[in-house]
């Protein structure tokens, strides 16, 4: 009998210990997309909007933002910079257009194209960056486990189309699943700064749950952009119609 347990406690000491097996790109973005409502809830967005507030790290407040967009590719965001003035930039689906303040305190409106616009509006809307992510699913390569923003996660290294240069990297909560920031790399005269950007304050938003501070760390000076206000499906179509000096210079063209 004694034998038999000692073959039988050898055989468990030497029988090889099962892996826990790494999620893949896809496992974290599916499991991303469901933490924020399920891709039924995101795909049901007809319109958003959302108001917010940039605060330097004394909490001064610098840029407050106001963004509508619609589906169709229709957009109207406006910038207001405190104590300076207004700059504004849109779409109807068709024509893109921003309207600046010359020196001389007038309006002057020019026509964008759809790259510029594309860049105007990522740099407001993170969680459209959130929801477009799965289009980069074939460029994301699984970098393993690390810490970002004090939670542990699951960090993802975005390519370019080439594959080799590195854009970013996102890192998804092991406890929530949500993607809760990401990193890039800004090239300088000065060298090489790294940025993080935090996605914080999750809270409800119709059948979402979505992020209500985004904040920019950059060499450890933070900005805070905040929003006050998040709204989907109630945006009046009405807005995004072009001014008439924008329709003027699209019917010259």
């Amino acid at each position: 009998m004694i034998r038999i347990i000692l073959t039988i406690l050898i055989g468990l000491l030497l029988a090889p210990t099962a892996q826990a097996i790494n999620p893949t790109p896809e496992d974290l973005l599916e499991g991303a997309i469901k933490a924020i409502g399920g891709e039924h809830a995101i795909e049901s967005l007809e319109s958003f909007k959302l108001h917010g507030i940039i605060r330097l790290p004394d909490g001064r407040p610098v840029l407050e933002v106001d963004l509508a967009t619609y589906t169709g590719g229709k957009v109207l965001a406006v910038h207001t910079f405190v104590g300076i003035g207004q700059t504004r930039f849109g779409s109807d689906g068709t024509t893109s257009w921003e309207e600046t303040t010359s020196p001389s305190r007038t309006q002057v409106f020019k026509l964008i194209d759809d790259k510029i616009l594309s860049r105007k509006v990522k740099q407001l809307n993170w969680i459209e960056w959130l929801t477009k992510l799965p289009l980069q699913l074939n460029v994301m390569e699984f970098q393993g486990e690390t810490e970002f923003d004090g939670e542990p996660c699951w960090k993802v290294s975005i390519f370019d189309k080439t594959k080799i240069k590195r854009k970013e990297r996102a890192y998804f909560s092991k406890a929530t699943k949500r993607l809760i920031g990401r990193q890039t790399t800004e090239h300088t005269n000065d060298g090489d700064a790294v940025v993080n950007i935090y996605f914080r304050d999750w809270r409800p938003v119709g059948d979402l749950q979505l992020f209500h501070t985004v904040v920019f760390d950059r060499d450890g000076m933070e900005v805070a952009m905040v929003f006050d206000t998040i709204e989907v499906n109630s945006v009046d179509e009405r807005i995004f119609e072009l001014p008439d000096p924008v329709i003027r210079l699209r019917n010259k063209k």
